[in-house]
């Protein structure tokens, strides 16, 4: 018995990573390497030991997750010599094999949802995600390229390494198979906290005063916004260069710098790798310095970036692209490259691709913005398969504007987590229409409120909600409003996913997986963390009233309405009636929701004021409230404070306790005002409510009220309101309701 890794036998490497997580490797000529693929980026991956047995020409690997056995036959991996045995989702014994095709699998993701005649349609290029009722998942490393570590730059050893692969095993502990996957293929990065906020795009040839104008038109509605997204008619040449088109913006670093003082971000098309897109225009401005930096024309012909030259993609980011952020813009919109991969030169020969060539954008885009702005990366791009959860956030393309593509947003959505794709940008209203039918147009826009990422977009249509009715422009309002007042839970939520690989938006079988399927077979629906769940309506009404119908499912536990009086106990299936101004949301039991004042921004920094949600249980629940800097890559190192927050319910008293704040940040906030609001059941009482402070109980006033959310919702439960509770780095708060 050996207990080593990486172990090499015969013509094979085996390396354990976790628990359930086995990489694979098969090379004839034993000329394995240390450098990591280009699948998990370019960092180490350490092994772990393991129960190893050889006997002869064969070996035995065992874990708590798995057993393999191989046979050193002198063949590539197959089903004739190396199997594994695991559990599957029900917990029956099954066994994996090269070639074994998944047929349990509960996802995949596709690189766009758009019908894109060069993208190939909504369909091409999926991959199936890690999660699957198989209870396992095998991940081939087709492209076998990694990074050299002495040049730091891709190699395709492809002529070296037969076979390279990781093997999943988890049985129905979905979670445990996320966290896996982030160990191996690296962690989901935090974005900017103002990314949660509403982001406006439109396809449209807009001067520099309409974007200031536009600002203020959603503001004096009272509707907040974070980020102006600015499409491709910024350049004089429309689809290609990197001038400016003088028409339109008269002096740029005027116009970001304005917006940027009403609290607003930017971004700009770019459109690298559409066929003739590619190429600068032969009277670019920047074509002396690129000639001066590379000498001749950088790439067949054209001065286009040659992606597979180290000194072409450094000229590139050092002259086009970095100087933008100098300007007053904040991130990239990648809006190119849907071709699957491209040829490699790295340094020392020429090489044949594998790279997707997307991911590999990707990558470049991403890291210039930490590189001019020292801050967290962001872009706004097409997904590049495996890996591209390292860089977000995704774009799905342009989407048809139909009830069916809703549909297929919302469950796009929902499954895309099983491979770290979890910040999808759709276009909210679809791509294509001018106007939309006002009811698709605002079932549309209550999903977005309520998706990863909240931007409207369109070809030149219409998505602003005062150019359809009073009725659109309220539904809008009120649903952005209740957005923002999450603002604190999503930033939480995008930490535990940088932390976990959990999700912010849950198909429910992660949190709900039992063995009876109700959970399993939801497409159309979803929680946000596990304590909010979101049903929206995706078909249209079929009366005069706009009320739509759903068929819905309630997970375990019990969960009460938000806009509404009723609660239900899980599992339990029933049939939705929604208004047209409702998207049914339900808070589970137990849920502790932070939330904020609303703006007309989502502040980078602290609110003064933290209020607490509470939904107490006869169950103590905690909940980690979690805050950094917003902006800066600070938390990777540790600066974060992160407030605990207890509650629970036994008989008529009702505790919670909020711990004072650990860790620090840039800026934090010594002292904070605290809000709470508790549920309580209807008909009954407060007799009192006391605060607990060095041994002695001190009666606080309260109020009762139905206004939750930071006061953005009006809800049908009863809640007893406390206000100016005071927290600090050495007080926290313990209080009791008691209820007659």
């Amino acid at each position: 018995m050996k207990k080593l890794t990486p172990m090499i036998f015969g013509n094979a490497r085996f390396t354990l990573l976790t628990e359930g997580v086995i990489r694979l490797e098969y090379s004839e000529n034993k000329r394995f390497n240390s450098w990591p693929s280009i699948l998990i980026g370019n960092r180490k991956l350490l092994g772990r030991s393991s129960e190893i047995i050889i006997e002869k020409k064969s070996i035995k690997i065992k874990t708590s997750k798995f057993d393999l056995e191989y046979i050193d036959d002198g063949k590539i991996f197959s089903e004739e010599n190396l199997s594994i045995t695991h559990l599957d989702f029900l917990g029956r014994k099954s066994k994996w094999f090269p070639g074994k095709k998944d047929m349990g699998n509960l996802g995949s993701v596709s690189r766009s949802l758009d019908y894109w005649t060069h993208c190939g349609g909504p369909q091409r290029f999926p991959v199936e995600g890690i999660l699957s009722k198989d209870g396992a998942h095998f991940i081939d490393d087709e492209a076998k390229i990694y990074w050299n570590s002495e040049e730091n730059w891709p190699e395709n050893r492809r002529w070296d390494i037969q076979f390279d692969g990781y093997f999943f095993a988890y049985g129905k502990d979905f979670k445990s198979a996320l966290q896996d996957f982030v160990t191996v293929f690296g962690r989901i990065p935090m974005i900017p906290k103002w990314a949660f906020g509403f982001w406006y795009s439109r396809y449209f040839a807009y001067r520099d005063k309409d974007f200031i104008q536009l600002v203020k038109e959603y503001r004096k509605r009272k509707i907040p916004i974070d980020v102006m997204v600015i499409d491709t008619d910024w350049r004089k040449a429309v689809w290609g260069g990197y001038d400016w088109n003088e028409k339109y913006f008269s002096n740029p670093k005027k116009t970001l710098n304005q917006l940027h003082d009403m609290n607003v971000k930017t971004s700009l098309n770019d459109h690298p790798g559409y066929d003739n897109y590619d190429g600068l225009p032969r009277d670019d401005s920047h074509i002396p310095e690129i000639r001066k930096r590379l000498g001749a024309l950088p790439h067949q012909g054209e001065y286009a970036c040659d992606w597979s030259s180290p000194d072409a993609v450094k000229a590139w980011k050092d002259i086009l692209l970095s100087p933008f952020f100098k300007l007053g813009m904040d991130f990239w919109w990648v809006d190119g490259w849907c071709k699957p991969q491209f040829a490699v030169t790295p340094l020392g020969g020429v090489m044949v691709g594998g790279i997707d060539s997307q991911l590999w954008l990707n990558h470049h885009y991403y890291e210039v913005r930490e590189e001019s702005t020292n801050n967290r990366g962001l872009i706004l791009s097409r997904w590049g398969g495996l890996g591209s959860h390292r860089y977000p956030v995704q774009f799905s393309g342009d989407t048809p504007s139909t009830w069916e593509m809703l549909k297929e947003v919302i469950a796009f959505t929902v499954r895309s987590s099983a491979l770290g794709a979890i910040y999808w940008s759709h276009d909210i209203g679809g791509f294509f229409e001018n106007k939309l039918d006002e009811e698709l147009f605002i079932r549309w826009v209550q999903f977005g409120a309520f998706s990863p990422i909240f931007r409207t977009h369109s070809n030149h249509g219409v998505r602003e909600p005062w150019l359809y009715s009073d009725r659109a422009t309220k539904i809008f309002r009120k649903y952005t409003r209740i957005r923002y007042a999450l603002a604190p839970y999503f930033y939480a939520l995008s930490r535990e996913a940088y932390d976990t690989g959990l999700p912010i938006i849950r198909p429910l079988f992660i949190e709900y997986n039992g063995n009876n399927g109700g959970a399993l077979n939801q497409k159309g629906e979803y929680t946000i963390g596990r304590d909010l769940l979101v049903i929206p309506a995706d078909t249209p009404s079929t009366n005069s009233t706009k009320v739509a119908s759903k068929r819905a499912y309630i997970p375990p536990g019990r969960w009460f309405e938000l806009e509404g009086y009723a609660s239900y106990k899980g599992h339990y299936d029933m049939k939705l009636d929604i208004p047209l101004d409702i998207i049914p949301l339900f808070v589970r039991e137990g849920a502790i929701i932070p939330t904020q004042k609303v703006m007309e921004h989502i502040s980078s920094l602290s609110n003064t004021e933290l209020q607490f949600d509470i939904f107490p249980s006869n169950i103590e629940n905690e909940f980690s409230f979690y805050e950094d800097d917003g902006e800066t890559k600070d938390y990777e190192r540790g600066k974060f404070s992160i407030v605990h927050v207890k509650a629970l319910r036994k008989g008529d008293c009702i505790s919670i306790e909020v711990k004072p704040p650990k860790g620090n940040f840039k800026k934090m906030l010594k002292k904070r005002n605290v809000t709470l609001r508790v549920r309580i059941e209807d008909g009954e009482k407060v007799f009192k409510v006391e605060i607990l402070s060095n041994k002695q109980r001190t009666k606080l006033s309260y109020k009762l009220t139905n206004k939750i959310f930071a006061g953005e919702v009006s809800t049908g439960h009863n809640f007893v309101e406390i206000k100016n509770l005071i927290l600090t780095k050495n007080r926290g708060i313990l209080l009791e309701i008691n209820l007659g």
